[in-house]
């Protein structure tokens, strides 16, 4: 069997990867604009930081480690086109024919039509190249003022980092509060709060309307102009689907896949950032962009090229960051989506410490859990700490992937030692508060 990647990125490096581990004699080869295979782009503001040392570092195995797995490597290339009839893909370098085809084409940075967007001193941070670009600017400019335009996962990342390199950093949000995809207003409020403290300041509910100056001297929010030397925008990212539409292949905001991630044409596949899968809440089709995500679907779909049949799972799209020295895990329905669906919910809130109250040096942590009112399940949550945030949003992400009631989460066996954590986890007291609040 002769199976073409198009894409070298997480999914595709992780998918011809796993499709060698099944299966030692097929041809497998990936096709990839970049100069190398899989690197890690949620490392990307770590290395603007300076936290991760080189940029070089956050590249996962070498590209001399897939030749050795005798995976071919077509690097440095475009796919033009797919001609599904003849079986092929057509390259800047050449026609390359296939048995199977997995699209793992990615996504880009969506940058908005704000005037001036074009000029110099204005990045995104998606790639290895936009850290270089970035990197360099700071060199030559020694840039005061940073604008972040986006209050998201990577605008907030990059915010930290340009504050930690001693930048003034304010950053600009259409919507209402920080992460507004994640989190709900009052557990954004926290986080907003830590993050003012260490110095970001934030504007929301405004859209930058003008970049002023190239190199930029400022930005426009309504008629105010702010000083600025270095603007990010961090305004979202959307799927690279123009390759399969082209193909006449189902897209949408993604790459319509079934639960086998096969798209439209069942020699097609496709996973990761381009690929559009389902809901767990809501069962409606959705983006899940996010590494762990791309990881998931490269192994399920080197299981199904190779006849197995392994459904690939509903998303609650888990994520964490941390921010400075505050942590944030969520997943699933936030409090205010889950109002716009029309899903009645019960919440469960509770404030406590990461160890029990006698114990010195535990932090804070906020927990906020969301349960469908109709069968009492969980289908969202929200944590905020200084600490262990990820141990607790991991049990509550596959204590939803198993569709926990609150019975069975307030009755949780839990685990207790003085210097970890407290005799009743806040997980289990944040239950008890929703329990409280069924009828």
């Amino acid at each position: 069997m002769k199976i073409v990647v198009i894409g070298s990125g997480t999914a595709g490096s992780n998918f011809a990867l796993f499709a060698r581990k099944i299966d030692r004699k097929a041809e497998i080869i990936v096709i990839g604009k970049e100069k190398t295979m899989q690197y890690s782009p949620c490392a990307l503001p770590f290395v603007l930081s300076e936290k991760i040392p080189k940029l070089e570092d956050i590249v996962v195995f070498p590209n001399s480690f897939y030749e050795k797995q005798k995976i071919q490597l077509m690097l440095e290339t475009e796919a033009k086109e797919i001609n599904r009839e003849r079986k092929v893909v057509i390259t800047d370098k050449g026609e390359v024919s296939y048995d199977k085809l997995v699209l793992a084409t990615g996504s880009r940075a969506f940058v908005p039509p704000i005037k001036g967007v074009e000029n110099e001193g204005v990045f995104t941070l998606k790639s290895m190249d936009d850290v270089r670009k970035i990197k360099a600017y700071i060199e030559e400019r020694k840039p005061k003022k940073a604008v972040v335009i986006g209050a998201g996962l990577i605008g907030l990342e990059g915010a930290v980092a340009f504050r930690e390199l001693g930048m003034e950093v304010l950053v600009v949000e259409l919507l209402e509060h920080l992460l507004p995809t994640m989190l709900d207003k009052d557990m954004a409020r926290i986080v907003q709060q830590h993050l003012e403290e260490k110095g970001i300041s934030f504007r929301f509910g405004v859209g930058v309307s003008e970049i002023i100056g190239s190199p930029v001297k400022a930005v426009k929010i309504g008629d105010e102009e702010i000083e600025a030397d270095l603007v990010l925008v961090a305004t979202g990212v959307r799927a690279n689907i123009d390759l399969a539409k082209k193909a006449g292949l189902e897209v949408n905001k993604g790459i319509v896949v079934n639960e086998y991630l096969q798209t439209s044409d069942p020699d097609i596949y496709a996973i990761g950032d381009c690929a559009e899968v389902f809901d767990a809440v809501t069962g409606k089709r959705t983006l899940s962009q996010l590494g762990t995500t791309a990881v998931r679907m490269a192994k399920v779909a080197a299981e199904n090229v190779f006849g197995k049949n392994v459904k690939f799972k509903p998303v609650f799209n888990t994520a964490i960051t941390k921010l400075f020295d505050l942590e944030i895990g969520t997943f699933g329905m936030t409090e205010e989506r889950a109002k716009r669906e029309g899903i009645n919910v019960v919440v469960g809130k509770f404030k406590g410490s990461t160890k029990p109250e006698y114990y010195p040096d535990g932090k804070p942590i906020h927990i906020k859990l969301i349960f469908r009112k109709e069968d009492r399940k969980l289908i969202g949550a929200q944590i905020v700490g200084g600490e262990r945030v990820w141990g607790r949003i991991m049990t509550l992400s596959a204590l939803a992937q198993k569709n926990a009631t609150v019975e069975d989460i307030v009755y949780l066996e839990t685990a207790y030692a003085p210097p970890i954590s407290p005799t009743i986890d806040p997980i289990t007291v944040a239950t008890e508060m929703a329990l409280r609040r069924f009828k």
